[in-house]
């Protein structure tokens, strides 16, 4: 085979082969066993709650969240993660709670966001609600929350998993304006025949929601996994 051939061949095999890897490398994944984790691109938004406390403590392999008896909303987001089309997932532990909420956020932005969140303990345990996060809602003095699944203001679902030292892997995409949700593998449809859609925030950061509520709102919610794939 000619030289010139076979060295071209070569250099487009390399080329090749490192845009695979580029592209992979892409994405973010985080086991947590750097338990610096604002070095790995975190920070933390105190929606609702003392904003002088700190509810992380890092542990080998997690992110342990310490919340109080009173009503706390706490949004954990990447830097590294800001795309336009997201895939994110995350494995969060419930180790103790009576009240408490989860799940995980895509396209988070100053001006708002979408997230997938379900309730571990409390009333409502067992059931889901697909959110966005409207702060033009929030400055004229509205309800910033805005349920993507008309008709009904939760669903519930057997593939949560209840109960203390349980784990639950949550995953949604966030792909064009269609949103897609999975509770442990299986895919969950709060809209019948189709799926949920929004087109108000093109882009953001990936993360995860913390909620703990009144009465008996104290809970300890652990974060063991996160990824976050990107397709922009």
């Amino acid at each position: 085979m000619n030289k010139k051939l076979v060295f071209f061949t070569l250099v487009l095999v390399l080329i090749s082969t490192l845009a695979i890897c580029m592209a992979a490398s892409a994405d973010f994944k985080d086991d947590f066993s750097d338990t610096d984790y604002s070095s790995n691109g975190w920070y933390y938004n105190i929606l609702l709650g003392n904003r002088n406390t700190d509810y992380l403590v890092p542990e080998r392999r997690r992110i342990s969240f310490h919340l109080p008896d009173y009503d706390t909303a706490l949004y954990v987001l990447n830097e590294d993660t800001y795309a336009e089309d997201q895939v994110v997932e995350a494995t969060f532990e419930n180790v103790y709670s009576q009240n408490s909420q989860y799940g995980v956020v895509c396209r988070y932005h100053d001006y708002g966001w979408y997230e997938f969140r379900i309730t571990v303990s409390g009333e409502f345990a067992g059931s889901y609600v697909v959110f966005k996060y409207d702060q033009y809602l929030k400055d004229q003095g509205k309800t910033p929350y805005v349920i993507l699944h008309p008709g009904m203001d939760r669903y519930y679902s057997y593939d949560i998993k209840l109960g203390l030292n349980v784990k639950n892997t949550l995953k949604m995409s966030c792909a064009d304006d269609e949103i897609r949700i999975w509770i442990n593998g299986t895919e969950q449809f709060p809209i019948k025949n189709g799926k949920p859609r929004d087109s108000d925030f093109e882009d953001g950061e990936a993360g995860v929601v913390i909620w703990t509520q009144r009465p008996a709102g104290s809970a300890q919610i652990d974060l063991t996994k996160f990824s976050a794939q990107f397709d922009d």
